[in-house]
């Protein structure tokens, strides 16, 4: 069976710098709670990707959150076939500033456009609406931050279901990706996908014996199409988190989940 991880940040110097505690003090509370420090120095592309291969992982979808990093994991996948780019965005610069920035990832081939938590603006709202415009009219899937996190600095309940369900009705052949499953918002956020086909759930760094049962219920049931495995990596190993899932879901679900959907939802085959 091959997996794709729906979700890694690589080790290289560009991107090692995302977990610096002095540029990104959040990042502290992370290490303590997930037990990485081992896991965030340097660590060569090639050997990050042989260490994922040796898992059971073929391909990774790797992730920017600038304009700098977008560009470097771009040239990385140009080097790589196994690495899937996906671009981080926000409105640091302003709306116009994140549509050219959403342009210039799609002319370069990203597969995904990223938003994070790291913006004090709800995910529905409007100044977001030109980017989810244009993904939406050129068939490129968001994904979006939607479970708890540590940053003391930043709004949690931005990301809360009901906004999804207005993003997903309002644009509705786009395709939404809950990054974290909506983690810490309960039944809610199945409610929300059950009742939109565009939107899915993307289970990275999760542990299924800390979630909620329902959420394990849904992924081996009635949601068995629109979820979707990652690690977070390195906040999670890649083998730990693959042997949890399997042990979790049902065999027969196995390959939608770590597999089918992501690659049909990036239109992979």
């Amino acid at each position: 069976m091959k997996i794709i991880d729906g979700r890694v940040r690589l080790r290289t110097s560009t991107l090692t710098k995302f977990w610096d505690v002095d540029h990104n003090p959040a990042i502290k509370d992370y290490a303590d709670k997930y037990h990485i420090q081992e896991r965030i120095g340097e660590l060569d592309t090639a050997k990050l990707i042989q260490e994922a291969n040796s898992s059971g992982v073929d391909k990774l979808l790797v992730y920017g959150s600038n304009p700098e990093e977008n560009s470097h994991i771009l040239d990385l996948a140009k080097q790589h076939s196994e690495l899937i780019p996906v671009g981080g965005v926000n409105l640091d610069r302003g709306i116009r500033g994140g549509l050219e920035e959403v342009a210039r990832l799609h002319s370069l081939g990203a597969a995904a456009i990223d938003f994070s938590f790291l913006c004090k603006k709800n995910v529905n709202d409007r100044d977001f609406y030109a980017l989810y415009a244009y993904c939406e009219m050129h068939d490129l899937p968001v994904i979006i931050h939607s479970g708890i996190h540590y940053a003391s600095s930043e709004y949690m309940w931005k990301a809360q279901p009901a906004y999804f369900d207005e993003i997903a009705v309002d644009f509705p052949a786009l395709k939404i990706i809950m990054s974290h499953g909506g983690n810490g918002f309960g039944p809610p956020v199945l409610a929300v996908t059950q009742r939109h086909n565009n939107i899915y759930l993307e289970f990275s760094a999760m542990r299924p014996k800390y979630m909620a049962p329902e959420f394990i219920q849904a992924a081996n049931t009635y949601l068995n199409d629109r979820c979707i495995f990652g690690t977070d990596y390195p906040l999670t190993d890649f083998k730990d988190q693959i042997d949890v899932w399997k042990y979790s879901l049902r065999e027969e679900v196995w390959e939608r989940f770590f597999h089918n959907n992501i690659s049909t939802i990036l239109k992979l085959n």
